[in-house]
């Protein structure tokens, strides 16, 4: 099983960019990926403005629908734009984990398989009830991606 903590984090606010997700578990897997592609291709991320220069993978189910976002982490106070999202990340216990993958995509496919596979479901004192989850890469360096996911918890 990953290695994980549980910690308690303040609130934050992730600025995204975002395409919804259709089909099953197989498609969203190719269709993000397609999408970070396109994103890192004509380099919109880089237009965000954010506190840090981490590029940040947000999952948020919204009026039945999966919602997928790219985006960097920005203050409380920040606005968007029409085609963007403020996705605000209440202060709370959230399940931490820490991976590293040969790339970007690797990174967040190896923090996503073991929460939401491994982790989540034998979690005995805490749950998660929805709400958005996200990933997000801290450094690049010879052994690949380096980063972490971060998914809110309740208690049971």
């Amino acid at each position: 099983m990953a290695d994980y903590t549980i910690e308690t984090k303040p609130a934050f606010t992730v600025l995204g960019i975002g395409t919804v997700l259709t089909g099953g578990f197989p498609e969203m897997g190719q269709q993000k990926a397609d999408f970070w592609q396109k994103i890192n291709a004509n380099h919109t991320l880089d237009d965000l403005d954010g506190i840090n220069d981490y590029p940040f993978a947000v999952n948020e189910a919204l009026n039945g629908e999966f919602h997928y976002y790219a985006g960097r982490e920005v203050t409380a106070d920040s606005t968007a734009a029409e085609d963007q999202r403020l996705i605000e990340f209440p202060a709370g216990k959230y399940l931490v984990i820490k991976g590293t993958g040969a790339d970007q995509m690797g990174l967040y496919n190896a923090l996503e398989g073991p929460a939401f596979g491994e982790i989540l479901p034998q979690l005995t004192d805490y749950a998660y009830v929805g709400g958005p989850n996200t990933s997000y890469m801290t450094s690049l360096d010879e052994a690949g991606a380096h980063g972490e996911m971060l998914v809110p918890l309740v208690e049971k």
